[in-house]
Order: structure tokens, then sequence, then C-alpha cells
């Protein structure tokens, strides 16, 4: 895609950066996915509706990759095995960016239609519909049939329901965690993440974590290996 990021370690198409680090030329826990992603964010907001739905697929697909190659790597433990086994993200994205424009295109269409007239037909005589049934076919038959055609289509017009919950953002995890930090001035980064409602907020909690660190916004202690992470304000509000 032709969207352009400029971190730090790197400067260039997004797509690239995405390259190098499944290539493994470039380490994914050095770069800041905050500092990828807001200016991306920002444009979509100052032109709401102005940008092309493939420019937004394209973005989604490589972002949704960074994020997740993250996360393996620092705690790869907490992946779930059966994501990688789900539907692929990039598939679903351009599905999504196929029904968008469609659906601009339906309203093009529609839009269009205001200004067209359509033909005009001469009024025909109303006729009484009739139904001759064959000889030897009884009401009795025609309800069975009818019965055993609607049982026939039932599985084909059932559809499969899928349930989409809420995803939380590492940007509400930094703010809950730096609000958490500052009101009590000292706080326990275990009993933080226990209140996670399953394993994707855990890495997204870890991951607004090491962003405080990382933005010198919060200090952390540690007295042993797998003991508690004590946090505390670098600068005390």
């Amino acid at each position: 895609m032709a969207y352009s990021v400029r971190i730090e370690q790197f400067e260039g198409p997004l797509d690239l950066l995405l390259q190098l680090v499944e290539s493994e030329k470039m380490e994914i826990t050095n770069v800041s996915l905050m500092e990828v992603t807001e200016p991306f964010v920002t444009h979509v907001r100052e032109n709401h509706g102005k940008i092309p739905p493939e420019d937004l697929a394209d973005f989604l697909v490589v972002a949704a990759k960074l994020v997740y190659l993250k996360s393996k790597a620092i705690l790869p433990t907490l992946v779930d095995p059966s994501l990688e086994e789900g539907p692929d993200l990039e598939t679903q994205l351009r599905l999504y960016k196929a029904f968008a424009e469609a659906a601009a295109k339906i309203a093009e269409l529609a839009n269009a239609g205001r200004s067209s007239y359509a033909r005009t037909h001469r009024a025909l005589k109303p006729t009484e519909p009739t139904f001759t049934p064959p000889e030897g076919v009884t009401s009795t038959m025609l309800r069975d049939l009818y019965r055993q055609a609607v049982r026939r289509l039932e599985p084909l017009i059932a559809l499969p329901k899928a349930s989409v919950e809420r995803a939380i953002t590492i940007e509400e995890k930094i703010e809950a965690l730096r609000d958490r930090v500052a009101k009590l001035m000292h706080s326990s980064f275990h009993r933080f993440l226990s209140e996670s409602r399953d394993k994707h907020e855990m890495v997204v909690s870890f991951l607004a974590l090491l962003e405080l660190i990382k933005q010198r916004i919060v200090h952390v202690e540690q007295e042993g290996h797998f003991s508690d992470i004590k946090l505390r304000m670098t600068h005390p509000v």
C-alpha cells in the first residue's frame, strides 16, 4: 500500500516494514505500534469519507499482522493457537473491501435513478388467478409436498450466526494503567493483569506497560525472576 511511516528505526512504506519484520531483518519488539498507527488514524479522522475502502483494508491487514507478530514475540505462551486455525484475517478484510465497493456502486446507481424515467406500461385488464391441480392431487398431498420443500430449504436458508466482541485497544489500556498508577502512586502489574477478561486483553495490557516504560512515564521494579512487577510514576503528578 502507499501509506508510509516514519519512526526511529524505519522510514518508508508500511508493507515494506511488515516484510522486514516477517523476514526477521528487523526486530518487531523495537517497533512502536502506536507511532505507526496514530498518524494514519489522525489522517482518517481528518479525511472522513474521502479515503478509498481499499486503502483502509490494506492498512488494517498490515497493522493487524504487526500487532499479532509483536504479541507473539513478547508473550508467545499467551497467543491462542486456535487463532491461527480460524478464518484468515486478510481474506475477511478483502471481503469487507469488496462489499464496501459494491455498496458504493449501488448507492451511485440509486442516486443516478433520481434523474431517470421509467417506461410507462399500458394498463392490463385484471384477471382472476386460477389454479387447476392435476387429476388425483388432493389438498392433503399439496400440504405434505409443501412441508417437505420447506424442510429441504431450511439448511440452505439458515446462515451461521457470528458474534463479534469489542476488542480493547492499546490506547485504552495505556490510559487505564497510567491513571491507576497516578491515583495509587504505587501499583501492582499482576493485580492489573488479573482484571483482564481474556488472553487478548492480557497481551494488550503488557504492550501498554512496555509503551509507558519506553515513554519514561512509569518506572518498574522487580525483586526477582517471575516475581510481581511494582509500578510507580516516574514524575509524580
